[in-house]
């Protein structure tokens, strides 16, 4: 009775309640969607921080890490992959040498890692390969004079290998995303005309078209007119392994592009056949193996036997090696929560003033309540199933529609490419596809529950110190 009572009272002044659900509805859309584009922008980082930088674990020489010098190779080398070849924990695993050095070219110069792989086997254990960008080559399938490197494109803007040119293929591309056929025509004089660098592009066209026409149509016409010198020779120059200084001249095979900048910045990929011989390297002078396993929640587990099995070694999961993704996974699930319950930290406010206006139009009622009868423990049972229902109406049309918008975007992304340079700076992807789980929902719900109780309890005393004749004498 007390519960069909509290939700016919919900309903008394209509406008009232609406507003309030109005207002819960709208606070738990923005919580869930804020939730699902930072789950889905935390997933997307753990997965290129597994599947593309490094592993599930990686095993390496301590000594490595310490100074990364190309002498300190993993001393046990076969016995680990044999071991690997053997646990049916691994799903796969790859071997690389590392050596540190410096890339340059006629125009410029860039500090990187070289990489030295097995391309067909690194392709089980990173997607780095279908990070290649269009019409850039290949991952390491065309044949060249010199040794092919797959390089990135931060490196190959480092190094002037990006270059800018207005072309035919350019002008049709303008002409498909709708910019106005004047406006294109303003190009004519740049056309076949080579820029070595964006900076260079850019003030070329700030002198024929107007901050409008840059505003609206500029990013088109930088993605479309970039293209990357094809087959250009990158000489890198490094310490070998007897500590003279080597170098070797490698030819663009293919630049990849992915959501780390760091990442990009910092490594270069060649093949171990050319790297070893270039740096005085036997073939099993290997700096790292990366692992990939079948199922994570092995992950602990396998790193604790193999660091038992192979104590001279150095042995990481992914949460080490990448700890902004490591620290993300862990405290993530708590930051949702947080931004939630802020949310119904603000709205409890508009909640307990509704509440008070609900009880102070009812006193006599209340009184008359008391007076035939119905206890004290019975009012306040009322009173907090009315703020029950009112803020879980709200909250559960909230968790629908946001989760609705959660699936919509989920499908089709978020692009934020307007400041995708800041976002790849920290690793994070700049088209985002939000998500959530429903345990998620679950938790929103008794968050819901708890906060309507406290801000039940305001309103509730309120009526409780009432007495009842006093009450029934009210107007």
């Amino acid at each position: 009775m007390i519960t069909s009572i509290s939700w016919k009272n919900v309903w008394r002044n209509k406008s009232r309640s609406l507003i309030v659900i109005i207002a819960v509805t709208l606070g738990t859309i923005a919580g869930v969607f804020v939730a699902g584009l930072m789950n889905g922008w935390v997933n997307q980082r753990i997965k290129a921080a597994i599947y593309t930088e490094v592993g599930h674990i990686k095993v390496q020489n301590p000594d490595f890490l310490v100074n990364e010098e190309a002498a300190y190779s993993i001393s046990n080398f076969l016995e680990v992959t044999k071991y690997l070849d053997n646990s049916t924990h691994v799903k796969a695993w790859s071997a690389r040498s590392k050596i540190m050095g410096m890339a340059s070219t006629a125009r410029g110069n860039a500090g990187l890692t070289l990489k030295g792989i097995h391309p067909e086997k690194d392709k089980l254990v990173s997607d780095i390969y279908a990070n290649l960008l269009p019409n850039t080559g290949s991952y390491f399938e065309s044949k060249s004079k010199q040794p092919p490197v797959f390089i990135s494109h931060k490196t190959a803007e480092q190094l002037k290998i990006k270059n800018f040119r207005i072309r035919d293929v350019t002008v049709d591309s303008l002409k498909t995303l709708d910019v106005p056929e004047n406006v294109i025509l303003k190009l004519d004089t740049l056309i076949n005309t080579r820029f070595i660098t964006q900076k260079k592009f850019e003030v070329a066209i700030k002198e024929v078209w107007n901050s409008t026409e840059i505003k609206s149509y500029g990013p088109a016409l930088l993605s479309t007119a970039a293209y990357f010198h094809p087959r250009a020779k990158i000489t890198f120059s490094f310490t070998k392994i007897n500590g003279e200084l080597g170098y070797q001249t490698y030819q663009v095979c293919g630049v990849y592009k992915t959501s780390n900048t760091m990442f990009d910045q910092n490594s270069a990929f060649v093949k171990h056949s050319d790297l070893a011989p270039a740096a005085m390297l036997a073939d099993n002078q290997i700096h790292e193996i990366s692992i990939l396993l079948n199922s994570e929640e092995n992950i602990a587990g396998f790193k604790t036997t193999l660091q038992t099995k192979f104590p001279e070694a150095s042995v990481m999961d992914w949460k080490e090696l990448a700890p902004d993704a490591g620290m993300m996974a862990d405290f993530m699930t708590m930051y949702y929560y947080i931004i939630m319950g802020i949310i119904f930290f603000a709205l409890a406010f508009g909640i307990i003033n509704t509440m008070l206006m609900a009880i102070l139009e009812r006193i006599k009622e209340i009184g008359m309540l008391m007076a035939i009868g119905m206890n004290r423990i019975k009012v306040f049972i009322m009173i907090m199933l009315e703020t029950v229902f009112l803020t879980l109406t709200g909250s559960l049309i909230g968790m629908i529609l946001g989760g609705l918008l959660i699936k919509i975007t989920g499908e089709t992304g978020l692009n934020f490419s307007s400041v995708a340079e800041g976002f790849e700076a920290f690793g994070w992807s700049s088209v985002v596809y939000p998500t959530i789980e429903t345990s998620f929902f679950l938790g929103v719900i008794l968050m819901v529950i708890v906060i309507a109780i406290l801000s039940s309890i305001v309103p509730a005393r309120k009526a409780l110190k009432m007495k009842p004749i006093d009450a029934l004498k009210m107007e």
